[in-house]
């Protein structure tokens, strides 16, 4: 998926695909990229409008609370870890 920061639309069907962590990545991203604030708000305004996605971003937002942090590069795949794994078995055997 490619996110649109600048798209409303863009913004509200990224944080659908994950709205537990999205939810709380908006915030912040609205927060700390000013650039991205006014597209980022018209988002969360047509998700507040709708009770539904309203109950499932509030839910989000709880739900991040409790979930554990994930380090940098959590989105890599499976298979790109398993690419990745015998190179660092290489590296620890030529050390």
């Amino acid at each position: 998926m490619i996110l649109n920061l600048n798209d409303p639309a863009s913004i509200l069907a990224w944080w659908q695909v994950l709205p537990q962590r999205h939810g709380s990545q908006l915030l912040a991203m609205a927060r700390l990229r000013p650039q991205f604030a006014a597209p980022i708000q018209a988002a969360l305004r047509r998700i507040r409008a709708d009770a539904t996605l309203n109950a499932q971003f509030e839910r989000g937002l709880t739900d991040a609370a409790l979930l554990p942090m994930r380090p940098a590069g959590h989105w890599q795949t499976a298979a790109d870890e398993d690419r990745a794994e015998p190179s660092e078995c290489q590296a620890e055997a030529v050390h």
